[in-house]
């Protein structure tokens, strides 16, 4: 089911001063209870604190491990909405989404995070755009100011807004979602299981409503502002074109990743 957006772990730094301040209570229960009898005590004291910060010491790369794991998951959950959002969009106009819009001249209009808005129970906000006119057009500015909790990961280290408007922590498959040209399952002759679809970013984050929010997987999985990657590092969770989420190392070769980026190159994908 859906987690609920709102649901973080604490931070290591939180566990760190809850367990200090309740090492520090006990610390002066005790020594209330004892009423200072004996110097001796001291000892015992000094023994107790050293030992409490030893534990802390060795529970925070632990905290900090199940951290990272439930922001993970929270990030996975978004992109299987994303992901059951494109196919719900597919199932009505036939294909995905086009990367983004852009008028005769050029003029970026709208992007794909816009059009799957009416799939994840934001319809009111879709309905007061005005898809005629660009997407930081006055008239429209104040609804692209409005955060989409899907489209933002559960981490402090990345940007809510962009120039004033709501961030997205998240971007497509350039070589999938193309400018003005919507891509069904039938052209992904690589496998819809193969392809990549759009993932988490970790630099250069842009606006949800941004028509040029996407990037090449071919770039590699870091934290570089072409590419994609967790803030925490080490990979990056990706949303496959079947509707599929899946972990992906930053140590994946480049060649792997650029077969999974194409949706129609005819690659052989190792295991």
């Amino acid at each position: 089911g859906r987690l609920q957006q709102g649901l973080q772990a604490p931070s290591p730094t939180e566990v760190a001063v809850g367990l200090l301040a309740v090492l520090g209570a006990a610390v002066v229960i005790f020594v209330l209870a004892l009423g200072f009898r004996s110097f001796r005590w001291w000892g015992t004291f000094i023994a107790c604190g050293i030992i409490g910060i030893v534990l802390i010491a060795l529970l925070l790369p632990s905290v900090q491990q199940a951290r990272e794991a439930a922001t993970r998951t929270q990030s996975m959950n978004n992109l299987h909405q994303i992901g059951l959002a494109f196919h719900n969009f597919h199932d009505v106009a036939g294909a995905f989404p086009a990367g983004g819009t852009f008028d005769q001249n050029g003029r970026p209009m709208h992007s794909w995070e816009t059009q799957l808005l009416p799939y994840i129970d934001q319809a009111p906000l879709y309905n007061q755009i005005d898809l005629q006119r660009p997407w930081n057009d006055p008239v429209n500015a104040p609804h692209f100011r409005t955060q989409v909790p899907p489209y933002l990961q559960p981490t402090e280290s990345l940007p809510r807004t962009v120039n004033g408007f709501a961030a997205s922590h998240y971007a497509g498959n350039q070589r999938v979602l193309l400018p003005n040209a919507p891509i069904s399952i039938r052209q992904v002759t690589d496998g819809t299981s193969n392809t990549l679809l759009a993932g988490e970013v970790a630099g250069g984050v842009k606006a949800w409503g941004d028509p040029t929010n996407t990037r090449d997987p071919a770039a590699g999985i870091g934290s570089g502002a072409f590419q994609f990657g967790r803030p925490e590092g080490g990979g990056a969770v990706m949303l496959m074109m079947d509707g599929s989420v899946r972990f992906i190392s930053a140590d994946i070769d480049r060649q792997t990743l650029l077969a999974m980026a194409t949706p129609a190159g005819n690659e052989v994908i190792g295991e």
